[in-house]
């Protein structure tokens, strides 16, 4: 029964990715992306070849990354803010469950801003659907965001699978296969967790219309700002090498891993 309550949480976060993934408020064109933020830049060529961690030190990026989680977070809270208003009984659940998507949208497209400022490659690759190893590095992102045990680890492995070779290596044999796989699913429960309970409080901030919205906007202020300081803190230690020496688990020890469960979120 834990289990399946394990194997449910890493589903919704499966589906939540698969929808988010469809708005077009999430995809963040890499190029397009580097050249808007370092427009004038004498640099701008190299900055969009081979990326910022090629031509600035990782804690100038991280100063950068600041600027853009500010502005990304003043962003977020605005919309939230507007789709906190329902008030009518019918329709709050609805309008609750389109603002957690919206929400973790905004998340996901923060999370590729910062991981093209600190280097990382492009994360759609212009189809609808995210590839399993895009999934994985979302599920690795939105762990960091939320301080998920393990996803700090997650996020430096999937960092070193995105270049040529190891990208295509996780690209092309199922993600279920993988040794890291446990790690991930265990991640991506906790990411699950909370969704889940996301959607319980922008479903009661909804009760009320106006001062739903207040709270519904104030709820995205004062987590999504510290969300995307903890994904910008791990991708920069990446950059001065502090994860280089992370070890592969074991066949045996991921297998433990997988079987550990995740125990449902009370707080």
């Amino acid at each position: 029964m834990e289990d399946e309550s394990q194997d449910k949480l890493y589903a919704t976060t499966l589906q939540t990715i698969g929808a988010v993934a469809k708005l077009p408020i999430v995809r963040v064109d890499r190029e397009a992306f580097l050249r808007r933020h370092f427009a004038g830049d004498a640099h701008l060529a190299v900055i969009v070849q081979e990326g910022p961690a090629a031509v600035y030190t990782a804690e100038s990026l991280r100063r950068k990354a600041d600027s853009i989680i500010k502005s990304s977070t003043a962003k977020t809270s605005a919309a939230s803010f507007a789709t906190g208003l329902p008030s009518n009984p019918v329709v709050m659940f609805a309008a609750g469950g389109a603002d957690v998507v919206q929400y973790f949208g905004f998340a996901v497209n923060l999370a590729q801003q910062i991981a093209y400022l600190f280097g990382e490659d492009e994360l759609f690759d212009g189809g609808e659907q995210l590839s399993d190893a895009a999934q994985m590095r979302v599920i690795a992102y939105l762990g960091a965001m939320f301080g998920a045990a393990g996803a700090a680890a997650l996020v430096t492995q999937t960092s070193k699978q995105a270049g040529a070779v190891m990208g295509k290596k996780v690209a092309a044999q199922a993600l279920t296969k993988t040794t890291w796989y446990p790690l991930v699913k265990k991640v991506g429960a906790l990411v699950g967790q909370k969704i889940t309970k996301k959607t319980v409080e922008k479903t009661i901030t909804k009760a009320v219309p106006v001062v739903g919205g207040v709270l519904s906007g104030g709820l995205t202020y004062v987590t999504f700002r510290p969300m995307g300081n903890r994904l910008a803190d791990v991708l920069m230690k990446n950059l001065n090498g502090e994860f280089d020496d992370l070890l592969e688990l074991s066949p045996a020890f991921a297998a433990r891993l997988g079987a550990e469960v995740v125990e449902p979120d009370t707080e």
